[in-house]
């Protein structure tokens, strides 16, 4: 059962890792020729669970759910460097800039943290309970953790792998994602059906956005500064313009039918009895007299209502 993906992006590497969950070993896909190059025993790990990649040393790491261990492949040679002990059920994993990497560890409540170069156990974090899901924010040098178990995401500075707060957020948070434009994290709570929005610099909860049913997946679109939700239980994606902090396709009836995209050349006209504030994509305000082309937001008296285009 493959269960997860990492690329390995060195040039001339330029490889995939995908581990399989039930023969506990990793197939390595060639990245230009789309042929198995290997397929790596994970050692005594049992139950391949994720992957993630340590660029500055050219590192694949992998959680073993069922042996409680963490895995280290060099990624020239694609062989096993060590296999560390973790605590329970290590369930997700992420790098920082500062080489580390932070692995979760549902049963026990904790964060182990490993050292990239060395490859050993710095320290154990406790946080909530049921840590699921991981994200790191490299503007502020922090990783995001959730508990799904305690309906919270714990803080952790990324220097001194310490817990610098604890968020409520809504029932069962299980994903992350974080938005490097705005600086902010995304939580998806999966019981709640909601997303709550989280400042990477003061760690306030910004809004909460209710999307479909079972929000369970991220990705973040830089192009058009967008948020897409993968809703599990009611087989749908929300898009999540991010300033706003509104769900693109959850409008009530009444808002969406005026909620339209509009095409336009010259300058924009704007009701003159109204309040207005126009956004950019990446949602910023911008002056209605220096509109470049591309894509805006209209908001009138505090309600955001239309989309407009400029083409030239």
């Amino acid at each position: 059962m493959p269960n997860a993906l990492v690329c390995n992006h060195i040039l001339d590497d330029n490889k995939v890792y995908c581990a399989n969950f039930w023969t506990d070993n990793i197939t390595v896909i060639d990245g230009v020729a789309n042929t198995v190059i290997t397929t790596i025993a994970v050692g005594v790990g049992d139950g391949p669970w994720v992957l993630v990649y340590n660029p500055t040393n050219n590192k694949v790491y992998c959680a073993n759910l069922n042996s409680d261990d963490v895995t280290v492949i060099d990624g020239a040679a694609d062989t096993v460097i060590i296999t560390l002990p973790v605590g329970d059920e290590p369930r997700a994993l992420v790098w920082n800039s500062t080489n580390k990497v932070y692995c979760t560890n549902f049963w026990t409540d904790n964060v182990t943290v490993i050292d990239g170069a060395a490859d050993t156990v710095i320290t154990t974090i406790p946080v909530g309970d049921g840590p699921w899901a991981l994200v790191y924010n490299p503007t502020n040098n922090k990783v995001y953790c959730t508990n799904a178990l305690s309906d919270s995401v714990t803080v952790i500075d990324g220097a001194t792998n310490v817990v610098i707060t604890t968020i409520p957020v809504g029932d069962g948070p299980c994903a992350l994602v974080y938005n490097p434009t705005n600086n902010k994290v995304y939580c998806a709570n999966e019981w709640s059906d909601d997303v709550t929005v989280i400042d990477g610099a003061t760690n306030a909860v910004i809004t909460t956005i209710p999307v479909g049913d079972g929000p369970c997946a991220f990705t973040w679109n830089s192009a058009q500064n967008r948020t897409y939700v993968a809703n599990y239980g009611s087989d749908s994606v929300s898009v999540i313009w991010d300033v706003p902090g509104i769900e693109e396709d959850n409008f009530a009836p009444a808002e969406r039918d005026i909620f339209t995209t509009t095409l336009f050349s010259g300058s924009l006209q704007l009701p003159k009895d109204k309040k207005c504030k126009v956004f950019d994509i990446t949602g910023r305000v911008v002056e209605p007299d220096k509109i470049q082309p591309g894509i805006y937001f209209i908001e009138i008296d505090g309600v955001v209502m239309q989309k407009v285009v400029k083409v030239r």
